[in-house]
């Protein structure tokens, strides 16, 4: 410890002794009690620590986790940048700090989070979306800390969880399309080990049912990265022989860049097909053809999250299963079914 005139003053105040005595005892000078000289050096001691524990609050100030799966364009998604967004500027209000921790799925484990926690001295974590493949759903109870989790997460019944109704969702979906007379039917996604999207599959595949329709020709189609998914789609669709007269698309991101890559074949909604996207964003708004969306409150869904961890932290009472309400607004996408529709224009190389 670098002693300067102000330290010596602060040790001869506390130890009751004039400063030139505390100068002579650290420089090893003989002739003090051995009671004075033990208490100023105990004092430096305190000092040093208590300037040791200031400097370390200065460096490492207090964080939160954000763990995501990482794929292909998955900060380019709607959903993933106006959550982060949200949650980004809820912990920076309140004096924290953000680490986003992404991983591919399938190395998400038990071992990982725990190394995380350690490294990065997490206070508490907050899982914007979760997929069954992380293979750590009930064992996130044993981490030691306060767990949010954004999504219907598997064994999230101890844990705090913000949500909206996936299930019923896929049903609205699924019954608009069959009122406007559509009876064959598409659905694009990201991968099925997706939990809250496999239950708006669910839920879509269910109203069919009970409609009178047969779930099990729906035409699915789901994709790990998003990349070039768009264009994937977009070309095995064109090319059925009993093309879906209406797609249910679970991503806005993938949904962006297909009614364009659609037209590019010669098909245009909604004479063509009909398309519905889950998750609003302000490019569906605006494309030519502007796309009818199942909206969830993603930026309140993470204000929500930001909220119920601190008063985990705090040790105040949070609500277990905060569920959130969507809504369904129509566009121009979306219209009455036309079933003989024309065949698309063959891919020019």
């Amino acid at each position: 410890m670098v002693l300067t005139n102000a330290t010596i003053r602060q040790v001869a105040e506390r130890a009751k002794v004039s400063t030139a005595t505390v100068s002579r005892i650290l420089n090893g000078k003989s002739g003090h009690r051995a009671a004075t000289v033990e208490s100023v050096r105990r004092i430096v001691s305190e000092i040093d620590r208590e300037a040791s524990q200031a400097a370390a609050a200065v460096r490492a100030p207090e964080c939160i986790g954000i763990a995501m799966a990482s794929y292909t364009d998955f900060l380019n998604t709607s959903y993933n940048s106006t959550l982060l967004t949200a949650i980004m500027e809820s912990l920076t209000t309140e004096g924290f700090v953000a680490q986003l921790i992404t991983r591919k799925p399938e190395q998400m484990n038990a071992d990982f989070f725990r190394n995380c926690i350690r490294a990065y001295r997490l206070k508490g974590l907050i899982i914007p979306e979760f997929d069954t493949s992380y293979r750590v759903s009930r064992e996130l109870n044993s981490f030691g800390i306060p767990i949010v989790s954004i999504g219907n997460l598997n064994g999230s019944e101890s844990r705090c969880c913000i949500f909206v109704d996936d299930p019923a969702a896929g049903r609205d979906a699924a019954t608009y399309l069959w009122s406007l007379g559509h009876r064959r039917f598409g659905f694009i996604g990201m991968s099925h080990y997706d939990i809250s999207q496999r239950q708006r599959l669910t839920g879509f595949s269910e109203a069919i049912r009970e409609a009178g329709g047969r779930p099990e020709r729906i035409w699915t189609k789901e994709f790990r990265d998003l990349g070039d998914s768009a264009t994937l789609a977009a070309l095995e669709f064109a090319r059925l022989p009993e093309r879906p007269t209406a797609l249910f698309s679970t991503n806005s991101f993938m949904t962006q860049k297909l009614p364009a890559e659609l037209h590019r074949l010669g098909l245009r909604p909604p004479g063509d097909f009909s398309i519905i996207s889950f998750e609003e964003s302000n490019e569906l708004q605006y494309l030519p053809t502007p796309v009818t969306v199942i909206a969830q409150p993603t930026r309140q869904m993470g204000f929500k999250a930001v909220e119920l961890l601190f008063r985990l932290l705090r040790g105040q009472p949070a609500e277990r299963q905060l569920q959130l309400d969507y809504a369904l607004n129509i566009r121009e996408s979306t219209g009455p079914c036309h079933i003989h529709a024309k065949p698309a224009r063959e891919e020019t190389k």
